[in-house]
């Protein structure tokens, strides 16, 4: 046998075998824990998987944003026959970016045409869903309703869309307008896909090819004009990452963009990126969305935009802060150019309308500060009920707070300041005169307006809500209410002593109340007390009645607190703020119904379930014959008392009204109301110093200013079952059949009354022709017929 063949028949060594067997074992080994590895790592991407599929879930099916609390002014609502004033209604119009044009087409229009309004109504939601964009007309005759139609119908009653009054952003500073994808503008949608995404409808959430076709794009066009990511990843990091530009992002990015197209459907996550994208700063508060962007930066919705300006909010997606249009507006116009070509490119314009929007300025607004709350004390108090209701805590689930808040009265309450303080700190020679102003409805109370101090636009002390102040002859109405319920003693007739007195408490001290002119009249009717706010005859009447009875009175018509008992009280030494007295002067002008003053009227979730609705009922707390008397003898003030000068101003409205100054003229006050609307006015000076000015010569002026820019509708005058107008005799207050020396003729309660046929001073009879010429009774000018 050959060596080679010994060779070849040689089994291998021990250590050769060991050595095999060793790397396959290793192999097995490797082979195994990779297996297991592996394994792990499947299970630990799949539960990973899975934890971003819950938060996924959990975001997108449920609350997605922070929506802001949006709180809209009262709805504007016509009747037939209701009074209308045009001017006003058009003030609101303007102020909700509404356009003035000859032709209405247009949602966002409007149109006068002699005595007929027209008005294409954008699309609202009052509460019970949304309303589509209806064209509304309002024909009025002789200043009021005479014809209504919507969208070509004949109809009775109208809505109008009310007044954005404030967005209350949550506290991370999210702030946004969610915009269904229906609204949105196509050619918004087709822009954007453009732009950002061409493949959207044809991808998975990862787009290699999109990634490609934007670095060419990009490339020739020398900008970047196209994004890489899918519409789909920038939803994921907007919505679940933060901004950091790492690996680790990167991947959770891909991820959950691929969950997201798993999950749901290619127009839900459209809907939701455009109305999550960030595309702006507000100070504090990031702009999201482009239902906001739109008012932030050109200040009126996403309907009403131009192809230039559309071009620019899809442009400034790239880069907010970069293209901020205020700080570098040649960086924007730049960006909006290149995306108006990208628009043009893909006929989505023509060339006419490519070169006019390149030519085009920005068409911003002025500047950058987005009015969040433009009528800062109004919004003190919504914010204050909305935590008396328990709704504070919910304001970022997207609330929709309705309230009655009049624009037009506020606007009205806010120049009457402004106007009015210049002129009387000139005449008085005064400074730093301070006012507060509350104007409430009539009927159910709400309140319309709210200025809490001279500057309007101050956003700290609330005067209006906060500042308690003597009220001084405010208090009277309460006193003679207290006695005109008890009719069977009392009437307007009923005489009252004007003398001197001497009140003594249980300490000894004495008490002299002297009327304002310090004149005595000995006697006076109880309607002259009142109308001539005449302070003896009120203690007089108050303390015969009981401080008891006075309280209770106050605290029926609506007063909360506890009243003090005593005699100064009678005069309004008790203080309280504005809002506590418009809410008890609210119910004598209600004709004696209690309504809750409050700011808001209802609050709604955003799917439209109802929180909270102002109740539809109020609480008579006067007998309809003691209201009446009250509110006549009110009227007899702005017509021959205190405030007569109202009569000459507005010689064709009948108003009501209560002066009121405090001691040392520290305080002018002013109560006033017509048939629709309460005013409560206040001046005085933050330091207490005396201004010089009582309740006719100063917060007069301020009631008479508003009504002069808001006009009125005067106090009904329907007599109440049980009323009969009545002839007394003054001397005696008695009601009388016959004819006395002084009588006066005033509304009176039936059941109270007794009729006398005697006078104590009769009238002296007639005398004839006969009598004058030649003297002699009666009876002598008789016989000698």
């Amino acid at each position: 046998m050959s060596a080679k063949a010994k060779s070849k028949n040689k089994k291998p060594s021990k250590n050769q075998t060991r050595a095999k067997t060793h790397g396959q074992t290793f192999t097995r080994y490797l082979i195994i824990t990779g297996l297991k590895l592996a394994f792990i790592g499947l299970v630990l991407i799949t539960a990973y998987g899975l934890y971003l599929d819950g938060k996924v879930r959990h975001k997108f099916e449920g609350q997605r944003w922070q929506v802001p609390a949006q709180v809209y002014g009262a709805i504007p609502t016509f009747t037939q026959e209701q009074n209308v004033n045009f001017d006003n209604i058009e003030l609101q119009l303007l102020q909700l970016k509404y356009s003035r044009v000859s032709r209405v087409d247009e949602p966002g229009e409007f149109t006068r045409k002699g005595p007929r309004l027209i008005i294409y109504r954008r699309q609202f939601d009052f509460g019970l869903g949304l309303e589509a964009p209806a064209k509304i007309e309002i024909e009025q005759k002789n200043g009021e309703v005479y014809r209504l139609t919507y969208n070509d119908h004949e109809t009775y009653k109208v809505q109008l869309e009310p007044i954005l009054l404030e967005r209350i952003v949550s506290s991370q500073g999210e702030d946004r307008v969610f915009v269904p994808l229906e609204q949105i503008p196509q050619s918004m949608v087709e822009t954007l896909l453009f732009v950002e995404d061409k493949d959207f409808y044809h991808h998975h959430g990862l787009s290699f090819t999109g990634i490609a076709r934007a670095f060419w794009s990009n490339l020739r066009a020398g900008a970047r004009v196209q994004g890489g990511s899918t519409l789909t990843q920038q939803l994921a990091k907007n919505m679940y990452l933060n901004r950091e530009k790492t690996l680790w992002r990167k991947i959770n990015e891909a991820i959950i963009a691929v969950i997201l197209e798993l999950r749901y459907s290619k127009d839900q996550i459209l809907e939701a990126y455009v109305n999550e994208v960030y595309v702006g700063q507000h100070y504090g508060s990031g702009i999201y969305g482009m239902g906001l962007a739109s008012n932030f930066y050109f200040g009126k919705p996403l309907s009403q935009l131009d192809e230039e300006q559309i071009a620019l909010l899809v442009g400034i997606v790239k880069g907010p802060s970069y293209y901020d249009p205020w700080k570098y507006p040649e960086r924007a116009t730049e960006r909006r150019d290149l995306v108006l070509r990208v628009m043009f490119e893909n006929h989505l314009l023509d060339r006419e309308t490519y070169q006019q929007g390149i030519e085009s300025g920005l068409n911003i607004r002025p500047n950058r500060r987005f009015a969040q709350r433009t009528f800062p004390a109004y919004s003190q108090q919504v914010r204050r009920e909305l935590k008396q209701f328990g709704a504070s805590q919910s304001l970022q689930s997207g609330l929709r707070i309705f309230t009655g808040f009049d624009f037009v009265k506020q606007l009205n309450a806010e120049r009457t300041v402004l106007n009015q303080l210049d002129l009387l700190e000139q005449k008085q020679g005064v400074d730093d005169l301070q006012t507060a102003m509350i104007v409430t409805n009539v009927k159910d109370a709400s309140i319309a307006a709210i200025v809490g101090d001279r500057n309007v636009k101050y956003s700290g002390f609330n005067r209006a809500l906060d500042a308690k102040r003597p009220i001084g002859s405010l208090i009277k109405p309460a006193v003679y209410l207290s006695a005109l319920e008890r009719f069977e003693q009392y009437n307007l007739a009923t005489p009252l002593a004007d003398e001197p007195i001497t009140l003594q408490n249980d300490q000894g001290q004495t008490w002299q109340p002297k009327n304002y002119d310090g004149k005595f009249r000995e006697k006076v009717t109880l309607i002259q007390g009142l109308s001539q706010s005449l302070n003896i005859p009120t203690v007089n009447l108050g303390m015969t009645l009981g401080l008891d009875s006075v309280a209770d009175t106050l605290n029926a018509l609506g007063y909360e607190e506890t009243v003090p008992k005593n005699p100064s009280t009678l005069l309004g030494s008790i203080s309280m703020s504005p809002l506590e007295v418009n809410q008890w002067y609210s119910t004598i002008a209600n004709n004696g119904m209690y309504n809750q003053s409050r700011a808001i009227t209802a609050i709604y979730t955003s799917g439209g379930k109802v929180i909270w609705e102002q109740p539809q009922y109020a609480d008579q707390r006067l007998s309809l014959q003691g209201a009446y008397l009250i509110d006549y003898a009110l009227k007899k003030v702005t017509k021959e008392g205190t405030a007569k000068r109202l009569s000459w101003q507005f010689p064709d409205l009948v108003l009501a009204g209560k002066t009121g100054t405090s001691n040392d003229l520290r305080d002018s006050w002013f109560v006033g109301f017509d048939q629709q609307t309460l005013v409560t006015t206040w001046i005085g000076r933050d330091d207490n110093k005396p201004m010089g000015l009582t309740g006719s010569s100063g917060a007069l002026s301020l009631f008479s200013g508003f009504f002069k820019a808001q006009g009125g509708a005067s106090r009904f005058d329907l007599l109440p079952e049980g009323i009969e107008m009545t002839d007394f005799e003054v001397a005696t207050g008695n009601a009388v059949t016959s004819e006395c020396m002084s009588m006066v003729r005033y509304p009176a309660v039936r059941d109270g009354l007794f009729h006398s046929d005697q006078c104590l001073q009769p009238k002296p009879e007639k005398k004839s022709w006969f009598q004058r010429w030649f003297g002699g009774s009666s009876d002598t000018a008789a016989g000698g017929s």
